[in-house]
């Protein structure tokens, strides 16, 4: 086949929405479609995750290329993706056997350290471990950290494995890379192992488990381990990566049958099923969460498989000219099933990815808001990744309102606390210090000192020397929240490059709280 050969390019543009910009939602369309075209994938399927403002769970879908394609053409009987479309998740399956093994633990069938063993007998022995090391905890198995040898693509073709398979795998022995707890090696196995948990502290198996508490109550009807029973018409077939550059790089695999291995990556699903999921996880940090449903997962649970338990060591950015490098671009980390990741222009992230024979998956969202962005392609390393990120900044970028933190309120007690601290550095009673200072306060700093510095401030910002009147306009209400507990209030001086003045609140930990610290600085603007 001429290296000009091309496969046709069906395309469904993203779905209208009074969320987002036609112009964000032209761009996302873009990147998808163009990653088709320049023969980066043979297909994907994406969406839009609505947030904790949100009612819809899809803001909008948008898809590329094809279910099935034969010598770099539309398979016969085969159809364009679009968002009922059915591919694997891979690795992404690993949070619903993470939420699965919490689930257990809130019911007292397990308890997290405990070792692997205690639950799945012929893991006894399995570990390569020196005279010093625990035996590998289920919460060690859990956040990346057992030590076992990362097993990507081994891992991948072992699937079908039977537990007997398994057993004797174990019985074999596992290598190592590090001590117990004490790094960040990515394993499959240990997933299979958490499987195995599952299997045994039930009586019944992983699949089951998780259909029944997670996929059936959440109306996941497309989320399933085995093709057979959903829609063979809407599976996309996987496809390999042959060396052409054109669209007949792409031939179809097999799909393997579901074993040992698919706890940590044999799930089906859809973008709109992917999305009830993410949702379902990201309700947890929504500010009315106490208030949503807790019955399959409670959300201290989902929470809890949302913090970062075991970093991941990422490589230094390129040394400049001065030979330093500048740093790293992000943090990143594991918790139960998912990645946890602070990024300096996008902030908190939320994420899992997926990697399997012939397809590639994401699916990632803003802790913060809730948004995100679910991308499933049937090709092996599809670009599922870099796009929804991209997709993700496109958000930020075109609709900065979509990724906006709620401002963080200040409790009712701080700014109580706050009128009152504003009363006393305007007036310096100290009927009001009395009462509403802590003990430590008079201790760290005498009451004249800290009149003394709030004149040497407001003379350096030229605000003036009588207090009263400079601070006059300031309400406990007008500050920045930096915590429930923490207040600042910045007043721009007096003059072009004036110094600003700069105070700052903090409340004590009891819960009727007193100032702890109450600091007033000039400070340069920025």
């Amino acid at each position: 086949m001429p290296s000009s050969s091309t496969a046709p390019r069906p395309s469904t543009p993203g779905t209208p929405s009074t969320t987002v910009p036609p112009a964000a939602l032209a761009a996302i369309s873009a990147l998808f479609e163009e990653a088709v075209a320049g023969h980066r994938t043979s297909g994907v399927t994406w969406a839009i995750i609505g947030g904790h403002d949100h009612e819809q769970a899809v803001l909008a879908h948008g898809a590329a290329g094809c279910r099935e394609l034969d010598a770099g053409q539309l398979a016969a009987g085969s159809a364009p993706m679009d968002g009922a479309t059915i591919s694997r998740i891979a690795s992404m399956t690993k949070s619903f056997t993470a939420a699965t093994l919490l689930a257990l633990r809130d019911e007292g069938k397990l308890r997290l350290d405990d070792p692997v063993s205690a639950y799945v007998p012929e893991a006894a022995g399995a570990f390569e471990l020196a005279s010093d090391d625990p035996e590998p905890t289920l919460r060690h198995l859990l956040t990346m950290g057992g030590g076992l040898v990362t097993d990507n693509p081994w891992g991948d073709r072992q699937e079908a494995m039977t537990r007997e398979e398994f057993a004797a795998l174990l019985a074999g022995g596992l290598g190592h890379v590090h001590h117990p707890d004490t790094g960040f090696e990515y394993s499959n196995t240990g997933y299979a192992l958490l499987g195995r948990v599952i299997d045994e502290v039930t009586g019944s198996d992983y699949t089951a488990q998780i259909r029944e508490r997670f996929l059936e109550p959440l109306g996941m009807a497309d989320t399933a381990f085995e093709a057979s029973g959903l829609d063979a018409s809407r599976v996309a077939t996987g496809h390999r990566l042959a060396d052409r550059t054109d669209a007949t790089r792409f031939e179809p695999v097999p799909l393997d049958s579901p074993g040992v291995y698919g706890a940590m990556a044999g799930l089906f699903s859809t973008v709109d099923d992917v999305a009830t999921w993410v949702r379902f996880l990201a309700a947890a940090d929504a500010p009315d969460s106490a208030t949503r449903e807790q019955a399959l997962l409670s959300s201290a649970s989902r929470r809890e498989m949302q913090q970062l338990k075991r970093h991941h060591r990422m490589p230094a950015l390129p040394a400049g000219e001065d030979g330093r490098s500048p740093g790293f671009d992000r943090i990143r980390g594991y918790g139960f099933g998912l990645v946890v990741e602070q990024f300096p222009d996008l902030g908190e992230i939320i994420s899992h990815s997926g990697g399997y024979p012939g397809y590639g998956s994401f699916m990632v969202w803003h802790r913060p808001t809730g948004v995100g962005i679910v991308a499933l392609a049937n090709s092996k390393y599809a670009p599922a990744v870099p796009l929804s990120m991209q997709a993700l900044r496109i958000l930020q970028r075109e609709a900065p309102a979509l990724l906006a933190p709620a401002a963080t309120q200040a409790a009712p007690r701080t700014l109580e606390a706050a009128s009152a601290a504003l009363d006393w550095l305007r007036t310096g009673e100290d009927s009001v210090a009395d009462a509403w200072f802590a003990d430590n306060m008079d201790l760290d700093t005498s009451r004249a000192e800290r009149r003394r510095r709030l004149d040497t401030a407001l003379a350096a910002t030229g605000l003036g020397t009588n207090s009263s009147d400079a601070l006059a306009s300031l309400r406990a209400e007008d500050a920045t929240a930096i915590s429930r507990a923490q207040l600042r209030w910045v007043l721009p001086g007096v003059g072009d490059g004036a110094p600003s003045l700069r105070i700052d609140l903090l409340m004590d930990p009891r819960r009727e709280a007193l100032v702890q610290s109450l600091d007033t600085t000039a400070v340069a603007p920025r």
